[in-house]
């Protein structure tokens, strides 16, 4: 039996590349899984039956629209009629943005908003009410370097992490009696679609200003969410750690 044989856990953005990693993590330990994307593809059908096939894990998938406000309360409605109690669950789902401020566009900065912070929101307060409160209940956000070092075309994108970095701090306190922790991780930019999205020249200034000249791999991502829910992280809460192989 695995660590998370008797454990639920549920991830936003499962069909990303940092997601599917977070994924395997816990389903490599027996964890049930409920998973979000944005829509359903034969890619990820065929991801949620390896799952099953090589875990033997219970898999429920969610299908809706970060940018759709009355989606997410019809997905969240339909979360909470499996009557699951949920031990972890990880705000992993986000979209990039990059532009400088001159040449960026307020339709740009409403819709990056919505689906990086206050879908994250809305996600976290509609299961509040599923979390266990026995010790083991945990809440992962993520956020993003780019959201504490403040670099050029980051002024939206930024300013979504730095709303779940205290999004984070504050919820941490206010779950604090309710036995919940609630951390979050800020990754550099790490080797995804995600990544590529942000163009060449972006990953190519990460690799430059990073100590280990590379990316971070979706693995390395992934093993600090992992900690983070673990009991080898039982008196760590309100924190955000850095995932950025050492920014010079």
């Amino acid at each position: 039996m695995g660590k998370y044989s008797e454990k639920v856990v549920c991830i936003t953005g499962a069909d990303g590349g940092i997601g599917r990693e977070i994924t395997k993590k816990f389903a490599a330990e027996g964890a049930t899984l409920i998973l979000t994307s944005i829509a359903q593809s034969e890619a990820f059908d065929s991801f949620i039956a390896e799952l099953k096939n090589d875990y033997g894990v219970e898999v429920h998938p969610f299908f809706f629209d970060l940018s759709d406000e009355e989606a997410i309360k019809g997905a969240l409605k339909d979360i909470k009629a499996l009557k699951l109690k949920i031990n972890v669950l990880i705000n992993n789902a986000g979209m990039p943005h990059l532009a400088i401020v001159p040449f960026t566009k307020m339709a740009d900065v409403k819709k990056v908003f919505q689906v990086n912070y206050f879908a994250q929101l809305q996600i976290t307060q509609g299961l509040l009410g599923s979390i266990v409160k026995d010790g083991t209940g945990v809440i992962l956000n993520a956020a993003s370097i780019a959201g504490i070092d403040g670099d050029p075309g980051n002024a939206v994108y930024g300013a979504t992490k730095a709303s779940m970095i205290l999004f984070t701090k504050v919820l941490s306190k206010e779950l604090a009696s309710s036995k919940i922790r609630v951390n979050a991780v800020a990754p550099g930019l790490t080797s995804t679609p995600f990544a590529d999205a942000m163009g060449d020249k972006a990953k190519a200034s990460m690799e430059e200003i990073s100590s280990m000249s590379r990316l971070a791999t979706p693995v390395e991502i992934a093993n600090a969410y992992y900690f983070l829910a673990s009991e080898e992280a039982s008196f760590i809460t309100g924190q955000v750690l850095r995932v950025d192989g050492g920014v010079k």
